[in-house]
């Protein structure tokens, strides 16, 4: 008897230990504002916790209950806010419907709240023991829930089931902050489409807070335009001819045409992203002494990052930073021989994006100090002649993109549909 106790102590133990899933977390401590960082048990709990398991720097494993905590979190996962608000209890069940439009109301309720959305107005989640789903928006330090009522009524002898969807009246009156109007009068009551509407209307009137999107899959945002513009790309051009040296720089201003990507993350909806451009721009030359012209042909890849600013406006504008690599590719189809080919340029961009459109204005300038001129040998008219191209260090770009594609809007049709 005391082998089988002893046998099902350890089994006991072994099963309570196994059940534990410690991962890297942290604790806020009631009346605190240190973050103590540790492991934290994850239960990947089904409904909102009450207390949790904390291991400390110290390796001291203690349990606490959120009335002890101001927020906990595990990392690269989740993160609750404890606050108290006043909770709707009523019935939500079929076979528990009441014949009232009269909520029931449980007054300062401590509850560990899910942050769906970190933002001026959070939007938070909680799933009571009975299963009962709420979500509530965070104003400051005023959280309040969006109410989705369900009840029964009887009319000429027959039972009703209604829903009271007070939650589409008070989403209309919150988000008519915002400058052009979003629909509300078909939200779903749900994470996911709760959770696009308030990024929708963070996006609008603008985030003050770091905000960030939990519960909800991110996924990289590619967009696709075409682009034109002109150049102040100025070079030193000498033309040598029968021992005669001919110098000149090139029209302006310079025409190019490229196409222009962007990868961005559907969380921080396009506000900060990685824009690649290539295009092919056009320098014209003309000697007037001896009537000599020609076109010399480069190839620019741009690589810069960008925020953009939110608005409520439709114009939105932004700023950027990164490199240009300019290569030469020919000129009147003659052979570069010794010179340097490639040129680096430090850019800074600053422009306004209107729907599909985006103008921008850039300054280049050039990496390295002296230019090494290129030199282009060729025989015209059995006479050697020779072109010598030296880039100018400082240019300036305007451009003007259209986008033919983007994977934000695409999706958001497909989910209207």
């Amino acid at each position: 008897m005391k082998l089988l106790k002893a046998l099902l102590f350890v089994c006991i133990s072994f099963s309570t230990f196994s059940q534990k899933n410690y991962v890297k977390g942290y604790i806020i401590l009631k009346n605190q504002t240190d973050t103590l960082k540790g492991l934290i048990d994850d239960q990947n709990w089904s409904v909102n916790p009450t207390k949790i398991n904390f291991i400390d720097a110290s390796n001291s494993e203690q349990s606490y209950s959120i009335k002890e905590l101001t927020s906990f979190g595990i990392t690269e996962k989740e993160n609750y806010l404890i606050a108290k608000t006043d909770l709707d209890i009523t019935p939500y069940l079929k076979n528990q419907l009441r014949y009232s439009r009269n909520l029931l109301i449980q007054k300062d309720t401590l509850l560990a709240f899910l942050i769906l959305l970190k933002a001026d107005y959070s939007l938070l989640y909680v799933k009571d023991n009975k299963g009962k789903e709420h979500f509530f928006y965070k104003d400051g330090e005023k959280i309040t829930e969006l109410i989705n009522h369900f009840f029964l009524e009887q009319r000429n002898g027959k039972t009703f089931e209604l829903n009271d969807k007070k939650y589409l009246k008070q989403l209309e009156s919150l988000f008519s902050q915002c400058a052009t109007k979003i629909e509300t009068s078909d939200i779903g009551y749900g994470i996911n489409a709760l959770t696009n509407k308030f990024i929708e209307f963070s996006e609008c009137i603008g985030c003050t807070y770091t905000c960030y999107v939990q519960k909800k899959k991110d996924e990289a945002i590619f967009t696709l335009g075409v682009m034109a513009g002109v150049s102040s790309d100025k070079i030193s051009f000498v033309h040598s001819e029968n021992g005669l040296d001919f110098q000149a720089e090139n029209r302006l201003p310079n025409i190019l045409v490229g196409i222009n990507t962007s990868f961005s993350s559907a969380r921080n909806r396009q506000k900060n992203s990685v824009v690649f451009e290539s295009y092919i721009s056009r320098e014209s030359i003309e000697v007037k002494q001896n009537n000599f012209s020609a076109n010399i042909y480069y190839l620019t890849l741009s690589l810069r990052l960008r925020h953009q600013f939110i608005s409520r406006r439709t114009l939105k504008f932004f700023v950027g930073g990164g490199g240009n690599a300019k290569l030469f590719v020919s000129r009147s189809g003659r052979t570069a021989k010794p010179g340097v080919k490639l040129n680096m340029f430090y850019a800074l961009e600053a422009g306004v994006k209107w729907n599909n459109f985006l103008l921008s204005a850039n300054a280049r300038v050039r990496t390295n100090g002296l230019p090494n001129p290129l030199e282009i040998h060729y025989i015209d008219n059995y006479k050697l002649m020779v072109n010598t191209i030296s880039p100018d260090k400082i240019n300036f770009q305007v451009s003007l993109t259209y986008l033919l594609y983007n994977s934000a809007n695409k999706r958001k049709t497909k989910k209207e549909s």
